[in-house]
């Protein structure tokens, strides 16, 4: 629990102010909405959470720890919240704490749009050099509380 009080620490001394852009970017995801479906729209933001991987790779970086640092830094500088790294014997969990995307698109949007974090997170491992039988999908605890995002990264057959 310490970890992630100082995650969110860090990212509520960093904090930047909110964007004009959410309007717009509201109006967009209400007519895709309109559109395509909750299993296309986990897709698109998943492929989007790929593409801001891309878009800030994580150079320099080898060890789990430093990509904990780099992503708190990176997430509080754009206002996306916090990252908690929790290791477990056969598996590490990824908390991501003060996600906005609840206030973006509301709170049922999150079945979906939590996909974008799962992108960015599998893309970032994969830049690690993860081996490909390495998963990284999002879980829900039943005892945390349910704006907590949280993705594990396990061996593929744990999720079978």
């Amino acid at each position: 629990m310490h970890a992630v009080n100082e995650a969110e620490q860090f990212f509520q001394s960093t904090r930047p102010r909110t964007s004009s852009v959410l309007p717009v970017l509201k109006a967009v995801v209400d007519e895709l909405l309109g559109q395509v479906g909750d299993e296309q729209l986990r897709a698109l933001f998943h492929a989007a959470g790929v593409r801001l991987a891309e878009t800030w790779p994580l150079e320099k970086v080898e060890r789990l720890g430093e990509l904990e640092h780099t992503a708190r830094a990176l997430l509080a500088a754009h206002d996306w919240g916090w990252l908690s790294i929790e290791h477990h014997d056969d598996a590490v969990d990824f908390v991501h704490g003060d996600s906005p995307l609840a206030a973006w698109f509301g709170s049922a949007s999150l079945a979906w749009s939590s996909s974008l974090f799962e992108g960015l997170y599998a893309t970032w491992i994969r830049q690690l050099g993860a081996d490909e039988r390495l998963q990284l999908r999002q879980i829900r605890l039943a005892d945390r509380p349910e704006s907590e995002l949280r993705y594990r990264l396990t061996h593929e057959s744990r999720f079978q």
